[in-house]
């Protein structure tokens, strides 16, 4: 079913040949009754007919055998008794309209007497009559009445069905033997109108094949002289048989009607017959097929006519069905393989229009993944709206940087895909140059303008993949690479592929150092401007048995990259909440514990239960902890950042804005947030002792500090003049390698009780 609805020509296909074969099958059954229909006609045609003409017969037996009894008594078979019995002849001619004529004849086939209709000199002698003869010796061995051939009597010049009875004596002696002449077409039952249709005809027919009575329109003027074949008899005989089981004897004495069809004359026909025991006689309807023909025909044709205009609707709603489904199948394809904002191909479209350009492997084309530098800073600025009008802007200019025979599409947010064939690396860098120059314009988007650059990596075809994912993969180590640089585009080569290779066994190792739990914490004191211990940083190392130390600034991005953070934050706060909580009691009062969150950690729907947690499974007390964020989460997004900082501060955990100065932290938003603390990032204060930037920024931040109440921690000190320096610039906290460098659990326990002694001294 669920392909037929993928093809809906196979549907119809197949319901077309249903319907056609269920009106064939409709057809047969319709012709079949309309057979029906005529046979049972001319069964109740010929069951009435045959008996009329049964009583009819019986009729004129008793007539006859009552005029014979009264001759019989008179015992005078002269001619002179005839002028006596003329008219009681003519009398019962009045009294009977089917009787055409009344005779009497002696045993030798002499008339003897007939009625006044008839003249006794010019009837023919019945013994001698060929056509008669032997009809008359069966009179005469007959008690019954006996139907004679039909014939015409030469008095009357009209054929006659003539009907005889044998008069006896009581011993059985034959006297005289009493003769009619029934008469054809002019009587109710013998009438040329019996029949049902120009079509049909009514027949009785002797044993001997002798045609008696027929009813039909056009028949032949001397019809009665002709008997049917014996062929014909026997076909319909041996057809009956094959139809009903019946032998010819069996049919005869059944008095039943059974219907055949038959072929004769050159026609087809429809036949009913019935034989009639008593006088021998076959009575027959039998209609020319052809008029079921043409009836079924007139039939046909209607219904043709409704079924061809069923079957034109049925196409035309189908192919309105086919053609709305293919435009939505385009349009849903269209849509599966173009971005809604731009309009230009995304990487479906890629994927399956890439196979034809792999289809000739000699045949060298390149790939130019294409990123927008400053894009997210901007999107995030103004709002995600301006940002889709900078797409849409971008997606028109590389659309002018390419020809119909490249490739451009946007993979997500701000990337691009270029797919085009160069002569030489010459041919691609002016047309990367030219990409560049481009997107370098400047941009003016609702009122605003800005410029904004733009990195590209560049992978080839064969040389960098053989498939989409390698070209994809390389492109994306290059454009990576280029991204260091800014607004630069920079090809693919083996260095990168060892970088990224390496980039890639580190993360499989840490995946493995953080599931294991092979990652330790080390915590770098933080001291306030007298010396006295304030708390300590945790800081996360990682010492791989093959890759040795791991620095921080190698595998946290990669971590971060990779999804690892979350899981990896997780430990951190674990493990540093239990090492802090394993101090002596003394020791751990009052001592703070700094923990870096990162943007994603920080993120997670389950990030503040999850410190809780560990919190009171530490039995570590909030008040003490300190939790450090950049100002990038709150450029992520303020409104999800804000209640759970008010959350955490409410907790009583202070909330540190660390590498401050480094990013775009406003003062309204330092207002808005329950911020506690102030990191200096440590670029400030390497020089702060002789560059006069770096000490008016350090100071600014100290102010800003002092504004909002806020307590300012300087890191990276690590000589007495950058401490005296910000000594001077009244810096609250200072943490760096002039106190102590990360140390251990272990060591910070011995740092502790050493500093502790001597505070006591």
């Amino acid at each position: 079913m669920a392909e037929l609805k993928k093809n809906i020509w196979t549907m119809y296909t197949v319901v077309l040949i249903a319907t056609m074969l269920l009106f064939g099958i409709f057809c047969h059954s319709r012709y079949q009754a309309i057979e029906q229909q005529a046979t049972n006609d001319q069964i109740l045609q010929l069951e009435l007919f045959v008996n009329s003409t049964n009583s009819l017969l019986k009729s004129q037996e008793s007539l006859l055998e009552l005029i014979g009894q009264q001759i019989i008594s008179q015992n005078d078979y002269t001619r002179t008794a005839a002028i006596q019995i003329r008219p009681i002849l003519d009398k019962l001619l009045t009294l009977h309209p089917a009787i055409e004529a009344f005779g009497i004849t002696n045993t030798a086939g002499t008339f003897i007497a007939v009625s006044s209709n008839l003249q006794l000199a010019a009837m023919p002698n019945l013994m001698e009559h060929e056509t008669n003869h032997e009809d008359f010796i069966n009179a005469l061995n007959s008690e019954a009445i006996v139907v004679g051939k039909t014939y015409v009597v030469p008095s009357l010049e009209k054929p006659v069905i003539p009907i005889r009875k044998a008069l006896r004596m009581p011993s059985g002696e034959v006297k005289a033997v009493m003769t009619a002449g029934l008469k054809i077409q002019s009587t109710m039952v013998l009438s040329n109108t019996s029949h049902l249709n120009a079509s049909n005809s009514l027949q009785l027919i002797r044993e001997d094949l002798h045609p008696l009575f027929v009813s039909a329109d056009g028949y032949a003027e001397n019809w009665y002289k002709t008997p049917m074949s014996l062929a014909t008899y026997q076909t319909g005989i041996a057809k009956i048989n094959q139809k009903y089981g019946l032998s010819e004897d069996e049919v005869k004495k059944s008095a039943k009607s059974f219907t055949i069809s038959n072929e004769h004359s050159g026609n087809n026909y429809l036949i009913s017959v019935r034989f009639i025991p008593e006088f021998n006689i076959w009575a027959m309807s039998q209609t020319d097929r052809q008029l079921l023909d043409q009836q079924f025909y007139s039939e046909f044709v209607f219904l043709s006519s409704v079924f061809l205009m069923i079957q034109i609707c049925f196409y035309t709603l189908v192919r309105s069905i086919a053609k709305n489904d293919r435009k939505t199948r385009e349009k849903l394809l269209y849509q599966a393989t173009h971005d809604h904002l731009t309009g230009l191909p995304n990487r479906p479209y890629l994927s399956d229009s890439l196979s034809q350009w792999l289809d000739l492997p000699s045949e060298t084309f390149y790939l130019l993944y294409i990123d927008i530098d400053n894009f997210k800073s901007v999107n995030e600025a103004h709002g995600h709206t301006f940002g889709d009008k900078i797409l849409i802007d971008i997606s028109e200019r590389l659309k002018t940087c390419v020809t119909p025979s490249d490739i451009l599409i946007r993979k997500v947010s701000d990337e691009f895909i270029v797919m085009v064939k160069k002569h030489n690396v010459q041919d691609l860098r002016k047309f990367a140059d030219n990409i560049q120059d481009k997107l370098s314009k400047p941009y003016t988007i609702d009122g605003n303008q800005f410029l904004l650059g733009s990195s590209i990596g560049i992978a080839t075809y064969p040389e960098h993949g053989g498939n989409l994912d390698e070209l994809l993969r390389a492109a994306d180590i290059s454009m990576f690479q280029a991204k260091k640089e800014r607004n630069a585009s920079i090809m693919f080569n083996s260095e990168m592929q060892a970088q990224h290779l390496q980039t890639m066994a580190i993360e499989q190792k840490l995946r493995l150092a953080i599931e294991n739990q092979e990652l330790f914490m080390v915590y770098q004191p933080q001291f306030d401007m007298e010396g006295n211990l304030y708390g300590v940083e945790a800081l996360v190392r990682w010492i791989d048995t093959k890759l040795g130390f791991v620095p921080p600034n190698v595998f946290i991005p990669i971590a971060e990259k990779s999804g690892l953070m979350p899981k990896l934050g997780k430990f951190i706060i674990e493990r540093s909440l239990s090492d802090i909580s394993q101090l002596p009691q003394a020791m751990s009062n009052d001592l703070r514990l700094s923990l870096n969150i990162s943007e994603r950690q920080f993120m997670q729907v389950d990030f503040v239960p999850h410190l809780m947690k560990s919190l009171s499974y530490s039995k570590f007390n909030a008040n003490n902890l300190t939790i450090e964020i950049t100002e990038n989460l709150f450029i992520e997004d303020l409104d999800y950042v804000k209640p759970i900082c008010e959350q955490l501060h409410q907790l009583g955990i202070k909330i540190s804005l660390d590498d401050f100065g480094t990013g775009y932290s406003s003062l309204s938003m330092l207002k808005a947030l329950p911020i506690d603390e102030l990191k200096v990032d440590k670029s400030f204060i390497d020089n702060i002792h002789s560059d006069h930037q770096s000490l008016t920024m350090v100071k600014n931040i100290i102010a800003i500090g002092k504004i909002f109440e806020m307590v300012v921690l300087a890191e990276g000190v690590e000589t007495n003049d950058q401490k005296n320096v910000l000594r001077e610039c009244q810096c609250d906290l200072l943490q760096g390698y002039l106190y102590s460098k990360p140390i251990s659990p272990e060591e910070l326990k011995a740092f502790t009780l050493e500093k502790m002694k001597q505070t006591a001294l």
